[in-house]
């Protein structure tokens, strides 16, 4: 086994790597979506949700080879405790603190579309997961439901968007407004493509290479200080895979992108559940441990309906409620290291 200084310089390497390989490719598909032309809100839902991701993503899907070869074959418990404590994080901490910062107004009809799928999504993830184990055809109808959800409101986004074009050149007709003509390209836009692109390529392996360091770092912490491997990926790895949505949404808020920021709240989480669980168990299955089927998962499915109460009633969550959610999550942090200890 590894000294624990090697070890604790391999998880900050990775915890490191994982953030800024993160970071560069949420940025640069940030700037390609934008110079897309798409909304506000399904850039968050698809673009930088699935950027947000990645980590997650990329844990998963390592764990799943780390299994697969005998690298590590006891990595579930943290791989699984790695995207519930994730959910949990954003749904409840991140969101919280998006929240003190600025109060966050949210649609009653994204409310019913994405609030529905987070829900149902979790659901599923329930159904599958109540043997005590994840399939790999359950990973692949886990990857399948995702797909099919981000072909709907990418299908329902566009039609959106053909609807307002339509009507912004019915109203430019009707006024005598003139189209603004097509803007050439420049050499900066061609150096900020290139940028992009490059950014793309370095973050990739970065990410890989994070999540891998931090995946197997963690794993033996938890055997060193024997700590529970579901406490290590539920609230070490949890917390270090939310970064990413947090920096990308504080960032978003700042730049009066608000519809960016819920978009990514809402989509990262949905995405976390089923194609960062699905990927990992396409792999090879993954086994679920039972504290997370009957302690984490529904106190998850309560913080979830919890934040949609908020948002239904007046359509923004407040400081006051996001206290609250921050509340939440420490009381379940400090239940979560009582039960497991006790």
């Amino acid at each position: 086994m590894a000294s624990l200084l090697t070890i604790m310089v391999s998880f900050l390497v990775g915890a490191l790597a994982l953030y800024y390989g993160a970071k560069f490719m949420v940025e640069s598909l940030e700037s390609i979506a934008i110079k897309l032309g798409v909304s506000q809100i399904l850039i968050g839902l698809t673009i930088l949700s699935i950027g947000t991701s990645l980590p997650e993503i990329s844990v998963s899907m390592l764990g799943g080879i780390d299994k697969l070869l005998g690298i590590d074959s006891n990595i579930d418990a943290i791989v699984i405790g790695n995207i519930v404590g994730s959910f949990f994080t954003q749904i409840t901490l991140i969101i919280g603190i998006l929240g003190i910062v600025q109060p966050i107004f949210i649609s009653k009809w994204k409310i019913k579309r994405e609030g529905s799928m987070m829900v149902i999504s979790i659901i599923i993830f329930l159904l599958f997961a109540l043997d005590g184990s994840i399939s790999r055809l359950e990973g692949f109808l886990l990857i399948f439901c995702y797909l099919f959800y981000l072909s709907y409101i990418i299908y329902q986004e566009r039609k959106v968007q053909k609807n307002i074009k339509k009507i912004k050149k019915f109203l430019a007709e009707r006024d005598g407004i003139a189209h603004p003509q097509k803007k050439t390209k420049e050499d900066g836009e061609s150096s900020s493509n290139l940028k992009d692109i490059t950014m793309l390529v370095v973050g990739l392996p970065m990410l890989i290479v994070g999540a891998e360091l931090t995946l197997l770092s963690t794993h033996e912490l938890a055997i060193i200080f024997n700590i529970p491997e579901t406490i290590m990926g539920v609230f070490v790895l949890g917390f270090e895979t939310s970064l990413p949505e947090l920096v990308a949404d504080l960032i978003a808020i700042r730049r009066e992108s608000v519809g960016i920021a819920v978009g990514d709240l809402l989509g990262s989480n949905i995405c976390d559940i089923l194609l960062a669980t699905g990927s990992g168990s396409l792999i090879v299955g993954f086994n679920v441990p039972s504290i997370l089927l009957v302690f984490d998962i529904p106190l998850l499915i309560v913080a979830v309906l919890l934040i949609l109460g908020f948002l239904w009633s007046n359509q923004i969550l407040s400081r006051i409620e996001s206290g609250l959610m921050i509340l939440f999550f420490s009381l379940y942090a400090i239940s979560k290291l009582f039960i497991i200890q006790a």
